[in-house]
């Protein structure tokens, strides 16, 4: 609670465009911290409204215990749908799977009252079981520490900037012919992002929706061929739709990429398997309440397309060619694998294997001696040379979680603004070790890197991957 006696709420994710709504809107009522990735993406403060920013690095748990210290409530909206390095070797799902879990333990930790989470309507009809899980993932994670958790889902969230909400208007416009996958026909429910404000303001701080899940959508049912003509016809845009059958999927995602080269891949990736489904909400009585007064999703871009006749651009983007440029001049990595375990196995063990296995791997090119305090240090064998020193972290470590900071060697160099480091971390209670390494900066050359040890390191974790999952068995 602040000295003025408003709640103070944590808006992780608050760089992207429902975030900068969502932060600059409840920071009439509340203290907001809202958090975003690097000092590029941080934003000025606007007269007259309690709302600072704060830069907070999401896969170091230090990071988010001090971000949201002191603070009341969070409203997480973090999805990874940029870049976190130079060189990502990571899914976005890993990716996100470790945020949500760090968040979730730094809030049991501080005493946090509440996490909203924004997520996705699950689709309607037959869906694959990893879809399912996917979706649910996060939410299991953030819920895993005992804070209470009260979900939102959400279908397309229409505000000004949005990189979906752009899409769809490039899907529409840049050409004279659209085609639309006969798979891809389905029911949408797009909902303003006013209405999701006020669907957080319901339950923010309301102990009787703690715990809850709740559909949310717009007053409107649309195809997608329906959000397709309203684009076009708010863009003042002619085109012919055509529906095309045997369209597999990855083709329609190339496709997608074509009309707009600036979408992330896992923007692209989300939006096709979304479009084989109904995304409809089920009645429930926080729809009922946002539908009293709901607003259609296209008054949210109207005035943008009287001032200037086209989608508002993403309010990140100053910010995010800054940060693209950090990340360049910085050269980091991130590497994240997820890795299967069977009962009474842990990260300790899942280290342990690791650097017994590695050697035979990759023998007889590679040679690793672990000392009495845990420390590895990686040889090359002919010549013996100094390659990697993982200097072990008791401080850092537990039976569920060992740290290795990087901190020599002849492949690696250091950096003032990064903190090289491998970990090996149970996630969703032990269901699975992410092992990841976090901002590692290459001494090679970037190309010569790229071509020799990031390949190595990949085919490495991928066969490591392959070999945990056969020994678990």
């Amino acid at each position: 609670m602040s000295a003025q006696g408003r709640p103070k709420v944590v808006v992780a994710g608050a760089g992207g465009a429902i975030g900068t709504v969502v932060s600059r809107d409840l920071a009439r009522e509340y203290d907001i911290i809202a958090l975003v990735g690097s000092q590029d993406q941080m934003q000025e403060t606007e007269p007259g409204l309690s709302l600072s920013w704060r830069s907070c690095e999401p896969f170091s748990r230090q990071d988010v215990e001090k971000a949201i210290n002191g603070c009341d409530y969070i409203i997480y909206l973090v999805h990874t749908r940029v870049p976190t390095a130079r060189l990502d070797q990571a899914e976005c799902e890993d990716m996100d799977l470790l945020i949500a879990d760090n968040v979730a333990r730094a809030a049991s930790l501080e005493g946090i009252k509440q996490i909203i989470y924004l997520g996705s309507l699950i689709p309607k009809g037959n869906i694959s079981s990893g879809f399912l899980k996917r979706h649910n993932e996060v939410i299991e994670a953030l819920s895993n520490y005992g804070t209470p958790l009260t979900v939102l889902r959400a279908g397309l969230v229409v505000a000004p900037g949005s990189n979906a909400v752009r899409l769809l208007a490039n899907i529409a416009t840049r050409l004279p012919i659209v085609l639309i996958p006969d798979w891809a026909d389905k029911r949408k429910q797009p909902i303003a992002v006013t209405d999701v404000i006020r669907a957080i303001r319901y339950c923010l701080g309301n102990q009787a929706e703690y715990g809850k899940d709740y559909d949310i959508g717009g007053p409107l049912v649309l195809t997608f061929r329906d959000m397709l003509n309203r684009a076009a016809i708010s863009l003042k845009k002619k085109h012919i739709a055509i529906t095309v059958p045997y369209f597999p999927a990855h083709l329609y995602a190339w496709y997608l990429h074509l009309l707009d080269r600036h979408a992330h891949p896992s923007l692209i990736k989300f939006t096709v398997e979304a479009l084989g489904h109904d995304l409809v909400v089920c009645d429930n009585p926080l729809q009922q309440f946002i539908a009293e007064d709901s607003v259609m999703p296209r008054e949210m871009i109207v005035p943008y397309l009287k001032k200037w006749g086209r989608i508002p651009a993403n309010p990140r983007l100053p910010f995010l060619k800054k940060y693209m440029a950090g990340l360049h001049s910085k050269s980091n990595v991130r590497s994240i694998q997820r890795i299967v375990l069977q009962p009474g196995q842990n990260a300790t063990w899942v280290a342990d294997s690791f650097f017994q296995w590695l050697p035979r791997f990759a023998r007889p090119f590679v040679l690793c001696e672990v000392d009495d305090t845990g420390t590895c240090r990686i040889f090359s064998r002919f010549p013996k040379l100094h390659l990697l020193t993982l200097s072990f972290q008791q401080k850092h470590s537990s039976s569920d979680r060992r740290m290795y900071f990087i901190t020599g060697g002849l492949l690696a160099r250091g950096h003032d603004e990064l903190k090289p480091r491998f970990e090996f971390r149970d996630v969703l209670d032990g269901r699975y070790t992410i092992a990841a390494i976090h901002d590692f900066r290459p001494q090679l050359p970037w190309g010569l890197y790229i071509l020799t040890q990031a390949l190595i390191h990949q085919v490495a974790m991928r066969t490591f991957q392959k070999y945990m999952t056969k020994n678990g068995e």
